[in-house]
């Protein structure tokens, strides 16, 4: 049995061993192995891309993704991919004015938008795996989507935490149980808390096959 697990640095657990990641702690609660392809700075261009290719050779039996904030993106240049956000992440010389004017052009406005963009591109995720009856659980690392009117929302059965209710993201959600946070970034008490948190809720929705059934 495979978890699949991907996401940003909170997903790849920035301060802790990983065994002490919350994937990591999810996926011995259910007895399953798992493949964590989460990295710092990931973009959700990176998130959704890496997830696909994996999906075309491997069929996990749970897919859990914990989404970035939307401003981040991925640069193809000379056949490597770059993440970018607000602090650049390395990128080549060549690509340093084409970055200066991608962050002049980050605004709220720009923000709105790529967070209704996504809400498209993640639903369209959810479709693909409902339809592949693949379990999976997403959450938002960060942001929960931005001006989605109430009208707009989707249905997305009980496969995602939370998706219109800040509170309800990972760095939001640990903050207000009063977690201290190092650089947005939490250590082992944070991720066992949030362990609890998704292992709850798959077992209160059954999201994982008998998982009613575990201790």
């Amino acid at each position: 049995m495979i978890l699949y697990a991907n996401g940003d640095s909170h997903t790849y657990g920035t301060l802790v061993h990983p065994h002490q990641r919350f994937s990591n702690i999810v996926a011995k609660e259910f007895d399953h192995s798992i493949i964590n392809h989460a990295i710092p700075g990931a973009s959700n261009q990176r998130i959704l891309r890496t997830t696909l290719d994996f999906l075309e050779t491997q069929t996990p039996d749970f897919v859990m993704i914990g989404w970035t904030t939307w401003e981040r993106e991925e640069w193809h240049y000379q056949g490597q991919y770059y993440d970018v956000n607000s602090a650049g992440h390395q990128l080549p010389e060549s690509l340093k004015e084409r970055y200066k004017n991608w962050v002049v052009k980050q605004n709220f406005d720009t923000l709105n938008k790529k967070s209704i963009s996504w809400h498209d591109k993640i639903y369209a995720l959810h479709k693909q795996l409902k339809d592949q009856g693949i379990k999976h659980l997403f959450f938002n690392g960060f942001y929960n989507f931005f001006h989605i009117e109430k009208h707009e929302e989707k249905d997305w059965g009980n496969n995602f935490l939370g998706p219109y209710d800040n509170d309800s993201s990972y760095y939001w959600y640990l903050s207000k149980q009063g977690y201290e946070s190092q650089d947005y970034h939490f250590k082992q008490d944070g991720h066992v808390s949030w362990a609890k948190k998704l292992i709850q809720h798959i077992k209160e929705e059954n999201l994982i096959n008998d998982a009613i059934c575990k201790r």
